[in-house]
């Protein structure tokens, strides 16, 4: 997908508030679709959820897609983040632990994002579906070569680093489903107990 070349702007008090309110809008996308599906979530469905009417809706937006592009967009954001964090550790124990904890806090705190950029591929147009996997591939990657480092070191249990890998999101990826803020347990809480389930599954003691 070719990026579109726009000339250096001057962020504005205004333009700053607008792009704030366009983030918090995907957001309450991300989660009325994490909630509803994104073929059963309506345009109206997730108007009422902004405080908006459908009109005001598309002020901010071309349509369900663009929504669903922009959600993923953002969630692949902070999933390069995190590889950008992580690529740096040398010592690949501490490498997974900090791609395991950084991967389940943006999973819980991305309000649904993340879950969306797994489960609803598919209603991206074929470009935008092309382009996403390739910038995913590169964190799976990290993490794939990263496990195949530790099962070289001994480190990493009877398990096939590839298959491992891809159980490991699965768990992550599964958070959003039934993690809600309100419940007694913080977000850093969650974290430290999938974390150390995932150590433990993928660890020599």
């Amino acid at each position: 997908m070719s990026a579109q070349v726009t000339s250096p702007v001057r962020k504005t008090a205004n333009s700053t508030t607008a792009e704030d309110r366009t983030a918090e809008i995907c957001l309450t996308a991300a989660r009325v679709i994490c909630e509803k599906g994104y073929d059963a979530a309506s345009m109206n469905d997730i108007a009422a959820a902004c405080n908006l009417t459908k009109a005001g809706l598309y002020y901010y937006t071309t349509g369900k897609q663009d929504l669903l592009y922009r959600i993923i967009d953002y969630a692949m954001s902070l999933v390069e983040d995190n590889a950008r964090k992580c690529s740096v550790i040398i010592n690949a124990e501490e490498r997974l632990r900090m791609i395991i904890h950084c991967h389940i806090m943006t999973v819980a705190d991305g309000g649904g994002s993340i879950a969306i950029l797994s489960e609803e591929m598919n209603a991206l147009s074929p470009e935008q579906r092309e382009e996403i996997i390739e910038r995913k591939r590169a964190f799976l990657d990290l993490t794939r070569s990263t496990l195949h480092e530790l099962k070289a070191q001994g480190r990493l249990n009877d398990l096939d680093p590839d298959i491992a890998a891809l159980n490991m999101f699965t768990t992550i990826l599964g958070i959003p489903r039934w993690y809600r803020p309100s419940r007694e347990l913080s977000t850093e809480q969650i974290a430290e107990q999938v974390s150390s389930f995932l150590h433990k599954a993928l660890l020599k003691n």
